[in-house]
């Protein structure tokens, strides 16, 4: 929602701050925290789950109220000025988050806290370049040397999740492109999952 509404009250050099917009959102934020804050307060609720409820439900009332509301308070079409776009680019990047996790929690079964972030950031920064390094073992489309197959279906391609660029040229992200992330996200994770119910199976806990 909150790149929805970026993309709404988005503008350029020449145009004014969205102050209304601005308002309603930061408001809808401090009334989040506030309902977590006295449900913590007065009825011995957990903060953080009652504030992060509150705050996915305050935040898409706001989202329907700036939407049907331009700069000066008049009522307008809803969601004009909206990239919808946004929506699947945002599911491809969801799907990056779940392979990064199932790394993480791969990693977490025998590693620490450090050694885990570390081994999730070069991940993350070689995965960047996984199409270069496929390319320089000597694969191409049409198949390559099989050291350079097992690289490139150990590393996550994180380019295939990320459409930002796709998006700046004015085109729109394919469904059927949707589900061949999907599926190669599920692939993933549910590999990174049986590694590790396999490295957690004998791990003593203390």
């Amino acid at each position: 929602l909150a790149c929805l509404l970026a993309s709404r009250m988005g503008y350029d050099a020449y145009g004014d701050t969205d102050w209304l917009a601005l308002a309603l959102f930061v408001g809808s934020l401090v009334l989040a925290y506030g309902l977590g804050g006295f449900s913590n307060f007065f009825l011995r609720r957990p903060f953080v789950s009652d504030a992060v409820l509150c705050l996915v439900i305050v935040t898409t009332l706001a989202f329907g109220a700036i939407n049907l509301l331009d700069k000066e308070g008049k009522v307008q079409a809803f969601a004009t000025g909206v990239d919808w776009r946004m929506v699947p680019a945002g599911f491809l990047i969801l799907l990056a988050l779940w392979i990064l996790a199932s790394l993480a929690l791969l990693c977490s079964t025998r590693l620490e806290l450090m050694s885990t972030l570390a081994i999730c950031s070069a991940f993350f920064m070689v995965g960047l370049m996984s199409d270069y390094f496929y390319s320089k073992l000597g694969g191409t489309e049409a198949g390559g040397p099989w050291y350079a197959e097992l690289l490139y279906g150990i590393l996550p391609n994180w380019q295939q999740l990320w459409m930002a660029d796709a998006l700046e040229e004015g085109k729109t992200i394919p469904v059927r492109y949707l589900g061949a992330a999907l599926g190669y996200a599920a692939t993933y994770v549910g590999a990174a999952l049986a590694v590790s119910l396999c490295l957690f199976e004998d791990r003593e806990l203390s």
